[in-house]
């Protein structure tokens, strides 16, 4: 018979809210900042083009600056653990409040040019609907129209490396390539 090797303890990471709102923090000052240089490039700037960059650099770092710090404000208030790995499946809180079975979940460790993600895709209709948050909403919208998956697992506020969540799954659910 061959020896397999005993899974890992049930993983459950809580949440420190202190180091999320410090994120939410940075992402704040990114859209304050964001609003100045279009401001600023709105009144003081003479030549079209410079307006134009001006105020088009700043309102997208406003609106991703936004985007993220709801989000992060959001994951700071999540009571209980933010991430809940074990044999039963994943609880990512700002996904589900519930813990989702593997057999509903599909995922992938993606590496791209500046870094990487745990992306993954849920199966409703095993799991019953989600209703996550409007800021989850939003990324995983953009998180489709970039061609990744739905949901994406968040280390902010855990202390983990991507890696060590992405070993972490692999010995519950091997990663799973559908949906690319």
């Amino acid at each position: 018979m061959g020896q397999t090797e005993p899974l890992p303890p049930t993983l459950v990471v809580p949440n420190s809210p202190l180091v999320v709102r410090a994120f939410g923090a940075f992402w704040t000052a990114e859209a304050v900042l964001g609003l100045a240089f279009a401001a600023y490039g709105a009144f003081f700037g003479e030549e079209g083009w410079f307006v134009a960059i001006m105020v088009g650099l700043g309102l997208f770092l406003a609106a991703v600056g936004t985007v993220l710090a709801v989000l992060t404000f959001d994951r700071a208030r999540i009571k209980g653990p933010l991430l809940t790995i074990g044999p039963d499946g994943l609880r990512d809180a700002g996904v589900s409040d519930r813990l989702i079975p593997w057999r509903a979940l599909s995922w992938r460790h993606e590496v791209y040019f500046r870094g990487a993600a745990i992306m993954y895709e849920v199966d409703e209709t095993i799991t019953g609907p989600l209703a996550p948050s409007l800021p989850i909403r939003i990324l995983a919208g953009a998180n489709r129209a970039f061609g990744y998956g739905r949901f994406s697992l968040m280390t902010m506020g855990t202390g983990k490396s991507l890696e060590e969540l992405a070993r972490f799954l692999s010995a519950y659910k091997p990663e799973s390539r559908s949906g690319r």
